[in-house]
C-alpha cells in the first residue's frame, strides 16, 4: 500500500499556495482541495476493520476480520506540519484462533506510534520507530516466558525481529493504516478526474506492475461540510503482458499452453479501490475505506481495511 500511495502525490496539483492561517479547504463548482488544519491537543478516536478473504475457484476457503481502536492526538502544530500520537487499543479478532490471538494482542495492544506530517497533512516520518522495535520484542518474550513451550511465540518473536531491523522495515509492517489514513491529504482534486501511469507490486516480489490511477472527486456537500474522494487502480494488461506470463508460470510451476495463458491474462484482476470522506472546514477524515483485490488463475484475494471516526 505504502509504495503506490506515496506515488499518487507527485500526480495531483500541488496546493501549498491555498493555505492561510484559519483558512478551510478551497472549493468550487467542480473541485475540491484536502488539507488538515488540526490543533494542538485535538483528539479522535478511530474505529479500524481488517478482512482477508480467499477464494479457490469462485468457492470461499478462508476468512478472517480483526477489529480495533486508534487513539490519535495532535501533538503539536506548526507551520512545518503536525507530531502526532497514534495508539493501538481494544483488540477484536474473532477470526483468529487464540494462540494467534493472543500475538497479535500482545504486538499491538497499547502500540504507541509517533510520527510527523508535513503542512498539509501528508505522512512524513515514524519517530520513534526504535521504541516500536523494543515494545514488541517485549511483548512477544513476555508471552515466551510465561509459556516457554509455546513455539508459536517463539517463532513468532523470531519473525518480528527479523523484520523489525530498520525503520524502513517498520513503516512499511505497522503502519498500513496511518499510511492509508493520511493518503488522500496535500492534493486538489476534479470531478473530471485525473488519470496517470504507476505501479502496483508484484506478489510474487518481482518487478511492480504497470497500472493506472484515476484520482476523482466524487461529491461536494457544503451545507452537511465534507466531500468524498476516490483514488482507484488497477494493472495495465497490455503493458504488462509479458510480466503477467511469467507470474502465471511462475504460480502454475510449468509453462502454460498459449490458450491457457491468453485466458488466465483475460481473467487476471489487481486492482485497489480507495475512498475518503473529509470535512470541508477542519480536514478531518470520517472515513477512509481501501480493498485490495487480486484475482489469479482462479485463486482470489481480497483484503479490506475499513476506518471510521467513532462518534
Amino acid at each position: 500500500m505504502k509504495t503506490t500511495m506515496i506515488k499518487i502525490i507527485c500526480f495531483l496539483i500541488p496546493i501549498n499556495c491555498f493555505i492561510a492561517a484559519g483558512a478551510q479547504n478551497r472549493i468550487t463548482d467542480t473541485s475540491a482541495t484536502c488539507i488538515a488544519f488540526w490543533k494542538n491537543g485535538e483528539q479522535r478516536i478511530l474505529e479500524i476493520s481488517h478482512g482477508k478473504e480467499k477464494y479457490d475457484s469462485s468457492i470461499l476457503k478462508s476468512k478472517t476480520r480483526i477489529s480495533y481502536e486508534a487513539h490519535l492526538k495532535i501533538l503539536d502544530s506548526t507551520a512545518n506540519g503536525f507530531t502526532i500520537e497514534w495508539i493501538y487499543k481494544n483488540f477484536r479478532s474473532p477470526g483468529l484462533n487464540e494462540q494467534s490471538r493472543n500475538i497479535t494482542n500482545s504486538i499491538m495492544e497499547g502500540l504507541k506510534l509517533l510520527y510527523k506530517t508535513n503542512d498539509v497533512g501528508s505522512f512524513s516520518e515514524l519517530l520513534n520507530w526504535k521504541e516500536v522495535r523494543d515494545f514488541a520484542f517485549g511483548t512477544i518474550e513476555g508471552s515466551i516466558n510465561n509459556e516457554p513451550g509455546n513455539k508459536t511465540a517463539i517463532d513468532a518473536l523470531n519473525q518480528v525481529k527479523a523484520m523489525f531491523q530498520t525503520k524502513e522495515n517498520i513503516e512499511a509492517v505497522l503502519i498500513r493504516e496511518i499510511q492509508l489514513y493520511h493518503t488522500p491529504y496535500g492534493s486538489e482534486y476534479s470531478r473530471r478526474g485525473e488519470s496517470v501511469s504507476t505501479e502496483l507490486p508484484n506478489v510474487t516480489g518481482g518487478a511492480p506492475f504497470p497500472a493506472t490511477i484515476t484520482v476523482k472527486l466524487n461529491e461536494i456537500n457544503v451545507l452537511k461540510d465534507y466531500c468524498i474522494v476516490s483514488l482507484n487502480q488497477v494493472i495495465d494488461k497490455e503493458k504488462a503482458g509479458s510480466m503477467i506470463v511469467d507470474l502465471l508460470n511462475k504460480l502454475a510451476g510449468a509453462s502454460l499452453n498459449e490458450e491457457v495463458t491468453k485466458k488466465d491474462i483475460e481473467s487476471l484482476e489487481i486492482s485497489d479501490t480507495n475512498e475518503f470522506v473529509y470535512s470541508i472546514s477542519d480536514g478531518w477524515l470520517s472515513r477512509a475505506f481501501y480493498n485490495r483485490t487480486a484475482n489469479i488463475a482462479g485463486f482470489k484475494l481480497v483484503e479490506t481495511y475499513e476506518i471510521r471516526q467513532k462518534k
